[in-house]
């Protein structure tokens, strides 16, 4: 059987007791049974493959993919001639021959079938110290541990400090099958069990890393230590000029005013640190932003700092600061509001409570939430709270390198210095994101802005600078008199599906079968053939659903089994059709975090619509 397609090759060269050296000539492409037999979670296969691309990140949200840099290795056992070198030894001597300019960013995704041993991951933890230029996530088809000692467990905790580990799931498999694979344009068949393999041996990989990352709350977090602590800094007066204890008054023993209007710097730095876990951060800090209506266009009327009150008898937090603040000298009934908060913390449960029963009593007020750190985020009833304010319509979302720098130049007395982001905020970020989104559950919030276009733009290619599309789907469910019931947003997720999601989450509401609704979805990419049937049997056991799909983009549409699951779809009495000016729009007012402003199309936005329609037509009314 052959390792590689016959257009690829691969070759060894001894050069004493370095790892062999590697050339490889054009398409890197796998052949298709090899892949099978590596990367088939439910199998033992003696070798290792790694599959690797990189791509240049030239901001926090866009990367170029550096297809020169693309291809798969594997490992040389002991019955091959030479001597044995795994296969992360041949990818890291791949990458220090590509000399990265070290002035520039650079992710490196791999796909690997066994997670790195123990000397491996500690070879890979040393790479990555000393090149702080490149970041790397690995997708792993199985978790590698052949010995009792628990050495590779050991492993694996120190490098997903550097790096990011991830149990491939059927999504990555068909990614992996897509880009490293000669498929001959078929499409990625998932074998049996794999989601329930994948599953499990997610929750493995979760219990061996969550002993690492994960430790105990200590005592500095509680209320009463935090008013301690308080009461020390005003003590020692620390920041007197333009920070902490220049609020304090002195004389009366209490704050000098209600907010402030900018942070000095250290405190800015030292407050909204994103750490995971943030000891001595005993202060919590609002800075704020309210924009209203004026003829007919947003503006922004109002904006400053809030921090808690834990001293002198009284503990007010933040949150109940600003909502007493607005509601007295702000709020107006007439007037329509869009509040955004930037917080050193997520919300506690008795204040999430507060904010969503506010929100439930104003419908004039929105807000969005973008926070520095979560708050207690082990413990159910913080974690309830954070759902309870999602479920209210606000938005909550971990603060980005966008959000801590709008906040430097908005709040911050930065002298016009610029903001110097600290290391491993994007690191941080990302596993906040994680477990803000393991909080929230399947839902997500509003889309923000810049995403939505990123996301729903029907360009033919991605505009400069360069990102992955992935594929999201809002619904909205009505009555058929127009009436809203539900809305919600999915994306794509590790264990499942879009629309898979969408299915349960239309189940999981036990809709009357005697009564008829009617079901809007707008998709950033059309359905995949295994999408398409289970949209198909979903329909046929409820007939009283009618079910309507526009898709801003045709996903694979050249490939026959794609192009067969939309006749299928159209066939079971599912309408599919491509998003116009009207579903954007409609998308845009009902799914983003748009802040009262209204939709700007793209250019050439209806052009690239007709063109895909056009496309959708072809493939719905070719012969089956």
């Amino acid at each position: 059987m052959p390792l590689v397609s016959s257009r690829y090759q691969i070759f060894f060269s001894q050069a004493g007791n370095n790892p062999p050296k590697i050339q490889d000539f054009k398409r890197r492409l796998m052949d298709e049974n090899t892949f099978t037999e590596n990367f088939n979670n439910q199998r033992w296969p003696s070798k290792t493959f790694l599959c690797y691309m990189v791509e240049r990140l030239d901001d926090e949200n866009t990367a170029t993919p550096l297809d020169e840099h693309k291809g798969f290795v594997r490992n040389k056992g002991r019955d091959e001639p030479g001597e044995p070198c795994h296969a992360e030894l041949y990818f890291l001597e791949q990458i220090r021959s590509w000399n990265l300019d070290r002035n520039q960013h650079y992710r490196l995704t791999c796909f690997i079938s066994w997670t790195p041993c123990y000397n491996c991951a500690q070879k890979l933890t040393t790479f990555l110290e000393e090149n702080h230029h490149i970041s790397l996530h690995i997708f792993a088809s199985r978790i590698y541990t052949v010995d009792d000692s628990g050495s590779h467990q050991s492993g694996l905790r120190a490098l997903q400090v550097r790096a990011g580990i991830t149990i491939m799931t059927s999504e990555d498999f068909e990614r992996c099958w897509v880009t490293f694979v000669d498929h001959k344009e078929k499409p990625f068949q998932p074998w049996e069990g794999l989601e329930v393999k994948s599953k499990k041996l997610c929750e493995e990989l979760q219990a061996i890393l969550r002993h690492h990352v994960y430790g105990p709350i200590l005592h500095t977090f509680e209320e009463e230590w935090v008013a301690k602590q308080t009461k020390r800094m005003l003590v020692m007066k620390v920041a007197p000029i333009q920070g902490f204890s220049a609020e304090w008054d002195y004389d009366k023993n209490e704050w000098k005013t209600d907010h402030v209007a900018r942070l000095d710097p250290e405190t800015f730095y030292f407050q909204f640190h994103n750490l995971l876990y943030a000891y001595g951060r005993n202060c919590s800090y609002i800075c704020y932003r309210v924009k209203t209506w004026k003829h007919r266009s947003p503006v922004s009327f109002d904006w400053g700092v809030f921090h808690n009150q834990v001293y002198a008898g009284t503990h007010c937090h933040s949150e109940r600061r600003f909502l007493s603040w607005f509601c007295a000298k702000k709020l107006r009934p007439d007037e329509c509001y869009h509040i955004t908060w930037f917080m050193s913390w997520s919300p506690c449960m008795k204040c999430a409570e507060l904010v969503a029963g506010f929100l439930g009593m104003y419908q004039n007020v929105t807000l969005s939430i973008f926070t520095a750190r979560l708050y207690y985020f082990q413990k159910p009833q913080y974690r309830k709270g954070l759902l309870r304010l999602s479920d209210q319509g606000a938005c909550v979302d971990i603060m980005s390198y966008q959000e801590f720098k709008y906040c430097w130049k908005k709040f911050v007395y930065s002298q016009r210095r610029p903001f110097r982001p600290w290391k491993k905020l994007k690191r941080n970020y990302q596993l906040l994101a994680a477990e803000l989104e393991d909080i929230l559950g399947n839902t997500m919030n509003l889309l923000r802005e810049t995403l939505f276009k990123q996301q729903f733009g029907n360009q033919p290619r991605v505009p400069p600078p360069y990102y992955r599309r992935k594929t999201y789907l809002c619904y909205q469910l009505k009555e058929l008199d127009d009436l809203m019931l539900d809305k919600g947003c999915f994306r794509n997720k590790k264990q499942r599906h879009a629309e898979i999601r969408f299915i349960d989450k239309i189940n999981s509401l036990n809709l009357n079968p005697s009564q008829s609704y009617k079901i809007i979805c707008y998709i950033t990419w059309s359905p995949c053939p295994n999408c398409a049937s289970e949209l198909v049997d979903f329909i046929t056991r409820n007939d009283h659903l009618n079910l309507q799909i526009f898709a801003s983009r045709l996903y694979f549409h050249w490939i026959k089994p794609f192009c067969r699951g939309l006749q299928q779809l159209q066939k079971a009495g599912i309408s599919v059709a491509v998003m116009t000016h009207t579903e954007f729009e409609d998308c845009w007012e009902q799914f983003v975090d748009n802040q009262l402003r209204p939709f700007q199309p793209w250019d050439k936005l209806e052009q690239y619509s007709a063109s895909i329609r056009r496309r959708l037509q072809r493939i719905l009314t070719a012969p089956t």
